[in-house]
C-alpha cells in the first residue's frame, strides 16, 4: 500500500484528499468518493486529479486520512 496526496481545482475551490490506496487509479477513486460524499459536490472525472505518492510499504488497509477543500 502507499500513501498519497491528492488535488482537484474546480473554479476558485481546491479539493483533496491524504489517503491510503493500492495504486493511482484506486487513489483517485477514493477521492472522487469522498469528495461526493463529504461535500455533495461532483468528485469530476479520474483525469481531474492531481496525484503524489507521499509514502510506499504503509499498512494497509486502503481508507481516506483526511479529506478537504479551500478556496484559492
Amino acid at each position: 500500500m502507499e500513501k498519497f496526496s491528492c488535488t482537484r481545482s474546480l473554479g476558485e475551490e481546491i479539493y483533496f484528499a491524504t489517503l491510503i490506496a493500492e495504486n493511482v487509479q484506486q487513489a483517485k477513486e477514493m477521492a472522487i468518493a469522498e469528495v461526493n460524499q463529504k461535500f455533495q459536490k461532483s468528485g469530476g472525472r479520474i483525469r481531474e486529479w492531481s496525484v503524489r505518492m507521499l509514502e510506499t510499504g504503509v499498512d494497509g488497509p486502503a481508507r481516506i486520512i483526511d479529506c478537504g477543500y479551500r478556496e484559492a
